[in-house]
């Protein structure tokens, strides 16, 4: 009797630790399989990580940039964000190079390196564009007379059809007036290439050139 008692309790012992056994099987079988999925999902969801570390790492490097190229900046420096990574990379190669004359703008880059600058070039293109600011309202004539000269000079072919630009082609969409005015007067002269250059655009006059201008700054984007 004493002996048929042991051996039930030692059953049931037995039983307890098969059982115990399987539940810590089954545990580390669903964390296991968990860790495998949570992976799948953020691959999933975060595919582009490694592009979002380089954002990352070039805020840090911009800080430098954002002294002038920014909206509230006086000096009528472009603004940079929202510009195709592939543009701004190109640009500032262009200025180390001496490709493109800019005495501030080649001493600020000359000490960078390709994974600077490409890091700074993802950091802007990441970032949400401010629009451009006005002294005042702009005359809708002179917002009349741009539009008409963009569609002239066919600018939505490569520019885009909502002026933001794309791949190497840059945004001109809330892009600072001053500067844009600038930009063109030397595409005019011969001072900077322009790839789309037309006898259109080299018979611009002042007024037209002005209005170009404030018809991209105007533009949301």
């Amino acid at each position: 009797m004493y002996r048929s008692a042991a051996n039930n309790s030692m059953q049931r012992t037995a039983l307890r630790a098969a059982a115990d056994a399987e539940r810590r099987l089954t545990m580390r079988h669903f964390l296991s399989t968990s860790r495998l999925t949570l992976s799948f999902v953020l691959a999933l969801v975060f595919p582009f990580s490694d592009a979002c570390a380089d954002a990352r790492a070039g805020e840090k490097k911009a800080q430098l940039c954002l002294l002038c190229h920014r909206v509230e900046s006086a000096v009528g420096a472009p603004t940079l964000e929202q510009q195709p990574s592939k543009y701004l990379v190109a640009q500032t190669n262009a200025f180390k190079s001496g490709k493109r004359i800019g005495p501030e703008m080649q001493s600020n880059v000359a000490r960078l390196s390709a994974k600077d600058i490409q890091d700074i070039s993802d950091y802007f293109s990441s970032q949400r564009a401010k629009p451009a600011r006005f002294a005042a309202d702009p005359d809708p004539k002179t917002i009349a007379l741009g539009a008409a000269s963009a569609k002239q000079l066919n600018c939505a072919s490569c520019h885009s059809a909502d002026y933001r630009g794309g791949k190497d082609v840059p945004r001109l969409a809330g892009q600072v007036p001053t500067y844009l005015v600038r930009q063109i007067a030397e595409f005019k002269r011969g001072a900077r290439p322009h790839p789309a250059t037309s006898a259109v655009a080299e018979k611009l006059d002042d007024p037209t050139i002005e209005a170009l201008g404030t018809y991209f700054g105007k533009l949301e984007p």
